[in-house]
């Protein structure tokens, strides 16, 4: 951790305002609850226009700083300033609302009513008392992520808590649009899938039951000359391309090195080749030239250099917030047409239907994992998702598969592509040919909403951009979900999630104290939470204006949001965060423990002074360290104290003795056997559909669970161009 005299961020001159549009004008929402997660949520209403009323039942938020998290501050902290920019702060519980967001139930009267809790309003571990890094635990997340030589490891910056806001922001809006829903959000449920790469799918289709290898992808965060730089090599066409970049075309062809999972295999090899060849460039010249290369490459951010970064700098992603700090914008941009913002009042709810987006069409451009799964959640909600495919060149997701290229129908078997493509339909068309364009356009003609998430250039460079769609179709809805942004210096450079998390710090947080920077990749799925959100809010615009609207939704101002807590206490206060392994600012003592059998871990993070009287119970030890200082300066010994305790003690049947006394506690749930949390089959989160070549896949949920709304999934992901015929021969 770092300490400054204080934040030049926090000096300059920025314009002092929040981010907002009239999407969601005249739209009343309360917020009655803790945590960032209905914090979140409520924010992301309020930012697209709704008024928010806060319901301050002494929030402990408010007086949190992580520049002094054993010091309750007496004014406002940054985090909470961010979060509640915008609303009205009341102590008193409002009657009514047309939304209510809420953590602790709800006694009023409100169409639409979201309960966001950790696991859910049912199953064996209702009512049970969490947090992100116990949660982090149980869905699976740190069983993978960590190194060979560390024990299992949170991910820094808690994106659990962000990507469930937005999934209650989504929520709200989807019982809106049915007319009326209580919505059950369950945290446990959004982290399995947002935190994992579909680790069921992956053991469903290989057979493969073994944990997953903490040892992490290689090159990721590599040394250079002035520190570190990021890299994120997926496909085989990007290892060739940095090979040729780092002056080694010989390794282009390497087996050694042409996937990602030979280079893991073979780290010691890669590392002895590659690195030389970047320690003598500085991150500038690196990432300049990965720009050339259309390789992705990433400066490695924290919240101390972000706000000197040419590219957000030039795209005004931070705002000024009135308690003197700077602050990441809205992830959500929309870009309507003028004069039109300005309509009288909130669009009529849609008349009662259980499937929200039902006779909405969506024609969705979109690979990978991000815009796939924006389109997947909109599927979801109902809508008819027609995923429009290269025939030369489909989704690169379906190369990501588990079976070898000598296979038939090889490319049918990617667990990631499974996960994100259920209930949609297939059709394959060359956009490069006239032809195509022209098929292409007469499929636009009939829908209501367009999705894609290349770089700027494509879309743009085939002649396909929102002002020659919305010719064909004057009310249509574009979602453009670029890596940077639709324009600024980094607009066209390539971008994955492992991109995001290096930029704007999240990596950073996320490691051993003196060890490399690690990566998870969850800011895809979290921007396509965020994508699915930006559509609801423009097709309530629509409905009360009549206007379609291009909307941008930019993976590095998601990832600004879920790192908003390093980006506005540096701001603030001058205080940088940093990764601290599995130990964190707000719960002490915090951390990972060794368990009686193999890869056997628990995980426990003590918030309260209460809940260290209770653990102190259960060991027999420690109630004298009745503050949480005492308790950080004697961390290391504690951790001594707690490993030797828990070494011969079953995992399972321990972290249940903890839950019971009322402490934070979980086993480090293996990502494989996922499916296999009781809490999970409780509540039916997996669905089983039937695939015409891979057979019974059974997909996770999306987190929302409603009685007023059918929210399962309409049939498997589609074959490559299974749908070409029935789709095209009526547009």
């Amino acid at each position: 951790m770092s300490h400054s005299n204080g934040s030049a961020a926090a000096a300059e001159e920025v314009p002092v305002r929040p981010a907002s549009s009239a999407a969601l004008r005249g739209v009343r929402v309360v917020e009655a609850g803790r945590g960032i997660a209905v914090s979140y949520a409520a924010k992301l209403l309020r930012d697209q226009g709704a008024s928010v009323v806060k319901v301050d039942d002494d929030d402990p938020l408010r007086r949190w700083s992580a520049a002094s998290p054993d010091e309750p501050l007496t004014g406002d902290g940054p985090l909470w300033s961010f979060l509640q920019l915008g609303k009205t702060i009341v102590t008193q519980t409002p009657a009514e609302a047309d939304i209510v967001l809420t953590s602790a139930g709800w006694d009023g009267r409100a169409p639409v009513v979201v309960h966001v809790t950790p696991f859910g309003l049912d199953g064996p571990l209702a009512g049970r008392v969490a947090n992100e890094f116990t949660l982090q635990a149980w869905c699976g997340l740190m069983s993978a992520c960590g190194t060979k030589d560390s024990p299992p490891l949170p991910m820094g910056a808690g994106p659990g808590e962000w990507a469930t806001g937005a999934t209650a922001a989504l929520a709200a809006l989807a019982g809106r649009r049915a007319g009326g829903a209580t919505v059950d959000v369950a945290a446990l449920e959004v982290m399995a899938v947002c935190l994992n790469n579909y680790p069921t799918l992956y053991r469903e289709f290989t057979g493969n039951v073994a944990a997953l290898s903490r040892s992490g992808d290689w090159p990721s965060v590599v040394r250079c000359k002035d520190g570190w730089v990021g890299l994120c090599i997926f496909t085989a066409q990007q290892w060739a391309d940095f090979a040729v970049m780092i002056d080694r075309p010989d390794l282009a062809e390497d087996e050694r090195c042409t996937s990602m999972g030979a280079r893991s295999r073979n780290r010691a090899f890669v590392e002895a080749n590659v690195g030389p060849r970047l320690a003598g460039h500085t991150a500038a010249e690196i990432v300049e030239l990965g720009g050339l290369f259309r390789v992705p490459v990433a400066l490695i951010g924290n919240g101390e250099p972000l706000f000197d970064m040419e590219h957000p700098r030039e795209r005004g992603v931070f705002l000024g917030n009135p308690a003197g700090f700077r602050q990441p914008r809205s992830p959500v941009l929309h870009h309507g047409r003028p004069g039109h913002d300005d309509h009288a009042g909130p669009a009529a709810a849609t008349q009662r239907t259980t499937r929200p987006l039902e006779g909405v069409r969506v024609v969705d451009l979109t690979a990978f994992w991000a815009g796939p799964y924006a389109t997947h959640l909109l599927a979801a909600l109902g809508a008819e998702v027609v995923k429009v495919e290269s025939p030369t060149r489909p989704d690169g997701m379906r190369f990501a598969t588990v079976k070898s290229p000598a296979e038939p129908d090889w490319m049918e078997f990617g667990p990631t592509f499974h996960g994100t493509n259920p209930g949609k339909r297939s059709v394959t068309v060359d956009l490069a040919t006239e032809d195509g364009r022209a098929r292409f356009l007469r499929l636009v003609a009939t829908a209501d909403v367009v999705v894609e998430n290349f770089t700027p250039r494509v879309m743009d460079g085939l002649g396909l951009g929102y002002d020659e769609l919305r010719r064909v179709k004057p009310d249509l809805v574009m979602l453009r979900q670029p890596g940077f942004g639709l324009d600024g210096p980094w607009a066209n450079h390539a971008a994955f999630a492992q991109t995001m998390e290096q930029t704007t710090g999240i990596a950073w947080l996320t490691g051993l104290p003196d060890g490399e920077p690690l990566v998870r990749s969850t800011i895809d799925p979290i921007t396509g939470l965020h994508g699915a959100f930006a559509v609801l809010t423009a097709l309530e615009r629509r409905a009360a204006t009549g206007q379609g609207e291009l909307v941008e939704v930019p993976m590095l101002e998601v990832a600004l949001n879920i790192a908003a807590e390093p980006i506005v206490t540096w701001s603030a206060t001058g205080y940088r965060m940093d990764r601290q392994g599995a130990r964190g600012p707000g719960a002490v003592p915090q951390g990972v423990y060794r368990c009686a059998g193999e890869e056997q871990w628990a995980a426990l993070a003590v918030e309260t002074d209460e809940q260290w009287q209770a653990l102190a119970r259960l060991t027999g030890w420690g109630a004298d360290l009745a503050t949480r200082a005492e308790r950080r300066a004697r961390h290391d010994e504690i951790d001594e104290r707690l490993a030797a305790w828990f070494a011969d003690r079953d995992r399972d049947a321990t972290a249940e003795l903890i839950l019971n006394a009322g402490v934070p506690a979980a086993p480090v749930w293996d990502q494989m056997l996922q499916d296999e949390l009781p809490q999970l089959v409780a509540r039916h989160f997996y669905q089983p559909l039937e695939h015409p070549i891979a057979g019974t896949v059974r997909h996770p949920g999306i987190g929302m669970h409603s009685q007023q709304l059918d929210l399962t999934l309409r049939g498997p992901a589609p074959t490559l161009g299974q749908h070409t015929e029935e789709v095209l021969r009526d547009a």
